[in-house]
Parts: structure tokens; sequence; C-alpha cells
């Protein structure tokens, strides 16, 4: 199924733009829906994404004027359902998702076990990074200073990981994973963990209170289809390692580790940094315990 963007311009022709895997919104030429005529638009507005190869969501990127799903304002990324108002500036847009097609059982057999076939079942190197104190600081700090912090937040740390050859593969409230798949080097996913980190530290909250983030660093298989990529839209990374990394988050917190390893990942790295052996910790829902290092100061 896919889906495509009814533009209504305030001031110019209604037109359609089809939605791939990932969509831009803004006012100059590289976006993937340019509003050029609009001069309230910010240069890079708001990006739509296809997750698990099925669901739409958008998020702000800092826009100043923000953008609006059904008027309400986006701050964390929201999911698009068919006949969504998406209101960009003076423009609406309207999400729609082609009819599905009927098929023939036969058929729907045939691809079942074609997309069974062809998952791709490989090592990953996995990253999840999440915003320390979000929940307090969403009650404090005013919706609209919120969102844009909060775009700005999720453009740079795209950014960064795209840099270093990195996929996103999904944003989930208020944070973010990423994988690297083709010959993954542990030693650049680490060094990404580390600008992130830099990136956090020179902003702050309205009130001046830090920005403080949290880092993951795993290492293992994971399966996805290609089936997704080959069709345009991002197929979700699923697997034991997935969950480990978001557990592998949650302990960061408990010890209080700006950026933390698994041994699996830290076995790869090849020139590591000091760092402090924390020892074998147990991971909620999971009956084996994982040891994890931090980084030293």
């Amino acid at each position: 199924m896919g889906a495509k963007l009814h533009i209504q311009p305030k001031n110019a022709e209604p037109f359609e733009v089809r939605v791939g895997n990932t969509a831009t919104i803004g006012r100059t030429r590289e976006n993937t829906i340019c509003l050029h005529f609009s001069p309230l638009v910010s240069r890079q507005h708001a990006l739509i994404r296809c997750m698990n190869a099925v669901q739409y969501q958008i998020i702000d990127l800092g826009s100043r004027n923000g953008t609006y799903v059904n008027d309400q304002r986006v701050i964390m990324p929201v999911v698009l359902e068919a006949g969504s108002r998406i209101r960009v500036a003076d423009n609406t847009l309207i999400f729609l998702e082609d009819e599905p097609v009927e098929e023939d059982v036969s058929m729907t057999v045939e691809a079942t076990n074609a997309s069974t076939n062809s998952a791709i079942f490989r090592p990953v190197a996995l990253l999840v990074c999440d915003i320390r104190g979000f929940s307090t600081m969403s009650e404090r700090v005013p919706p609209g200073d919120l969102a844009q912090l909060l775009g700005k937040w999720f453009r740079e740390a795209a950014n960064s990981v795209q840099t270093a050859q990195g996929t996103i593969d999904k944003f989930i409230g208020d944070a973010l994973l990423a994988y690297w798949a083709t010959a993954p080097d542990c030693d650049i996913v680490l060094a990404t963990a580390r600008h992130l980190q830099k990136l956090a530290a020179a902003r702050t909250w309205p009130d001046g209170e830090a920005f403080r983030i949290a880092v993951a660093l795993h290492y293992g298989p994971a399966t996805f289809s290609d089936i997704g990529l080959a069709g345009g839209r991002d197929a979700t990374i699923i697997g034991d390692a997935v969950n480990t990394v978001f557990r592998l988050e949650a302990v960061s917190k408990e010890l209080n580790q700006p950026v933390i390893l698994s041994e699996a990942f830290a076995d790869r790295v090849v020139d590591p940094p000091p760092l402090k052996d924390f020892g074998e910790q147990s991971l909620k829902g999971k009956t084996q315990t994982v040891r994890v290092f931090g980084l030293k100061p």
C-alpha cells in the first residue's frame, strides 16, 4: 500500500505528490514537497517517513511556525491516518492512502512465501538515543518551544547518524533507533554516539537546564525484509538484539552513564577508549544477563 499528499496551497493551484520511503516538506527545491511559494514555511520544515513498511508518521524538524495534524501541533512523531489534515504555515496537505488491491488467494500465498524467503538475517550495530528527563520537561516547557526544540534535535541527530552511513530505523517518542548493517564499523558507531553527546551538550532547555541524552550501543543479529526496501519502504528490523539495545538504554539511566556498550559491541571496537566495566547486568524481560561497559571520563 502506498500513499500520497494532496496539497492545497493558499495562493497556488492544488497538486499531488506521492510519498515513498521518506518525504521532506520545506521551502527549498531539494525537498520532496517544495512549498517555495510560501514564505512562512521553513527551509526544512517537516519529515514524513514510512515505518514498519505500512505506517507513516510525520516529524516536525524544528520549524518556526510549527506543523499541525488535525489542528494539533506536532511535538513528538505523529502517526498519519487516511484523511489526516496536515497544516504547514498557510498550506493544507491531505494524507491519502492507496486503495488496497484485491488479489487472488493463490497469488497472496505465493507473495507471502516469497516475503518469508527473502527475509534478511544479518549482524547489525545498533544505537538507541533517548532524551533524559523529557517527561518532566514536557510539563514545564510551552508546547511550541518543546516542538521546536525536539524537532531541531531530531534533525541534527538524524544528520549525525546518516553522515556516519547509518540508517534511522524509527523515532519513538523522544527516542530514536539507528542501525549499521553493511560491514558495521563499531568504531564509527561509537564515534557517532560521542558526537551525539557533543550535540546535546551544546544545547539547553529554555530554563537553562542542561539537555542530556543517554545512548546505548549493541551488536547482534537482526531480521528485516528486503521486500520493503525494494518497494521503497523501510523494513523495520526485529529480533533479540533490538530488544536488548532498548533494555540497555534503560540500564544506562540506572548506572547514570551517558553512553553504555554491551560486551558484544565493545569486543568489536578496534580502537576502544578507556572503558569502565559494570559487569553482568540483568535486563528487563530477559533471562540472560549482559556484560556492559561505560566510557571513563
